[in-house]
């Protein structure tokens, strides 16, 4: 698929940023460039907020990140960014004028508070989808797996395992950091009978043991049908890729499939991977089903 595909219309986004402080510049180029491949986009009132680490105060991003999943005219919500802050909104949302007008949900990092609280209504779909002011920079996005995945098309992503065949299953999952910090919530996602995706940045390896530890001890290996690892960039010095699917490894048991080195997550060529969706490993690649 070419990287000059254009959406088809209508498509309307509303761009949220129920986080962290967006760059706006990098902003205004993502939207650019979704509005040139066919997606009339509208951006929220608050996006340009700024409140120390959070993208405004929660109540403003809250207003937004609501009215966005409440209007009917509004095909996707797409995050500006991620960072931190979506936790605090979900226990305050509400999901009658999503479950009316089913969303499609676009987002990585800080967006898996908001897969996770959304994947109990099975009429949504998220992806794990680069944030909008990442989109015009230069090599940071794989634009044929996202504009497959946006249009429900079959996404492939390479990687390596220890099986050479595993699925179909559905993915759930996406940052360590916010899956591990969702268990005991009433939004947890569930695992049973499905891939469990993680990935992270910024953490040394002491502190994914920490994350990968307890999502174990609370069951998640045992339940789910294998692991899916994708980038685990910003290690300290010293501390290796290798070590990290060395522990998820040892952490899964030692029949559980794992897949390892997807390039999806906090790296250069990240590709969209649709969760909720079956995707089966071939040895060499994921699949993901289309799912329209």
């Amino acid at each position: 698929m070419s990287d000059q595909f254009i959406v088809p219309a209508p498509h309307v986004v509303r761009v949220v940023a129920p986080a962290g402080p967006v760059g706006l510049e990098d902003l205004a180029r993502g939207v650019d460039l979704l509005c040139g491949r066919g997606f009339t986009v509208q951006v929220a009132p608050g996006v340009s907020g700024r409140q120390g680490y959070l993208a405004g105060p929660d109540d403003v991003r809250l207003q937004d990140l609501q009215a966005a999943l409440d209007d009917p005219e509004v095909d996707a919500v797409w995050f500006a960014r991620g960072g931190y802050g979506t936790t605090r909104l979900l226990p305050h949302l509400s999901a009658e004028g999503m479950v009316q007008r089913p969303k499609l949900l676009l987002g990585f990092s800080d967006a898996t508070a908001l897969f996770a609280w959304a994947c109990r209504f099975p009429s949504v779909r998220c992806l794990y989808a680069p944030s909008v002011q990442e989109l015009a920079r230069e090599g940071v996005c794989h634009m044929e797996s996202l504009w497959a995945a946006v249009n429900g098309e079959e996404v492939s992503v390479p990687g390596g395992g220890t099986v050479s065949a595993a699925g179909p299953f559905p993915i759930a999952g996406g940052c360590l950091t916010l899956c591990s910090v969702s268990v005991g919530t009433s939004w947890e996602p569930e695992v049973e009978g499905r891939w469990v995706f993680l990935e992270d940045v910024g953490e040394p390896l002491y502190r994914l043991d920490r994350m990968l530890t307890h999502l174990a001890q609370a069951g998640w290996f045992k339940r789910c049908e294998g692991l899916l690892l994708g980038g685990f960039t910003g290690l300290r010095e010293g501390e290796t890729y290798a070590q990290v699917v060395e522990l998820a490894r040892h952490l899964a048991g030692p029949h559980a499939p794992v897949v390892w080195g997807l390039p999806v997550g906090h790296l250069k060529g990240k590709r969209t991977l649709p969760l909720g969706t079956p995707a089966r490993w071939d040895g060499q690649r994921l699949l993901i089903d289309g799912a329209r």
